[in-house]
């Protein structure tokens, strides 16, 4: 949890144009938020303020722009994501257990190289952040995919864009994408077949239950009879005795 709010902040800082180290915004929340397992959007927000008041160093994305037109990019970047604020930064309430079983899936190494806490994110070999959650929504919103935010940025955050090449980047997020939804589908069938189970077992159980109830009553049910048959039997002969004439002397 504390990792996954630490890369919102920076993602937020980043599209503001603010460059901060993962560890540095981690270690602030440490020391800052009440629980480290629970942090609120308040402290979220303030944390983002806190290293938007003692920015000393702006990074605007893409170095290659024109210096005569960098001011006016960079003002028209900030305007625009000023405006947009209240669409790119919604805060969602996400299960900690769905936020644990992600964070599980992005660490096998056969799917996805993550990137290390310490390790920077160069900006001008590799997409940045922002523009990486872009791109995993849009090509989630033309896969047929709906993901909400955390899930659109942990993917974004993860998967390991080594090209520049805007059509090799989007076969990786698209491939990154599948690989989500195939592991959210096998957890989703492994949990049907857990309920399965559990729901076979409690009938199985019932239904021997039952029977078992059904095979004692009528074994009682039986018992009696024969009881009943020897108390009939024993009061005949009592009867027949007084009938029975005494023995000639």
């Amino acid at each position: 949890m504390l990792t996954i709010v630490a890369k919102r902040v920076q993602s937020r800082l980043s599209r503001k144009g603010v460059k901060v180290e993962l560890k540095d915004i981690i270690t602030h929340l440490e020391n800052t938020v009440s629980n480290v397992n629970k942090i609120t959007k308040q402290e979220t927000n303030q944390a983002t303020d806190y290293f938007m008041s003692t920015a000393t160093k702006l990074t605007v994305i893409g170095e290659d722009v024109e210096p005569a037109t960098t001011n006016e990019a960079a003002t028209e970047l900030e305007t625009l994501t000023n405006n947009n604020s209240d669409e790119i930064e919604p805060e969602t309430t996400t299960n900690p257990s769905t936020i644990e079983e992600l964070e599980e899936f992005y660490t096998h190494p056969a799917l996805f190289t993550p990137k290390t806490e310490n390790e920077e994110i160069p900006q001008s070999s590799e997409l940045a952040t922002t523009t990486k959650n872009e791109l995993v929504s849009s090509t989630a919103q033309g896969l047929g995919v709906v993901l909400n935010e955390d899930e659109i940025e942990l993917i974004a955050t993860n998967v390991n864009c080594s090209s520049d090449d805007l059509q090799e980047t989007l076969e990786e997020i698209k491939g990154a994408i599948i690989a989500f939804i195939q592991h959210r589908i096998a957890n989703n069938s492994q949990k049907i077949d857990e309920t399965l189970q559990e729901i076979v077992q409690v009938a199985t159980d019932g239904f021997n239950a039952n029977s078992q109830q059904l095979t004692d009553g009528l074994r009682n049910i039986n018992q009696q009879l024969q009881q009943q048959s020897k108390d009939f039997k024993s009061k005949v002969k009592s009867t027949l005795k007084c009938f029975q004439l005494p023995e000639a002397s």
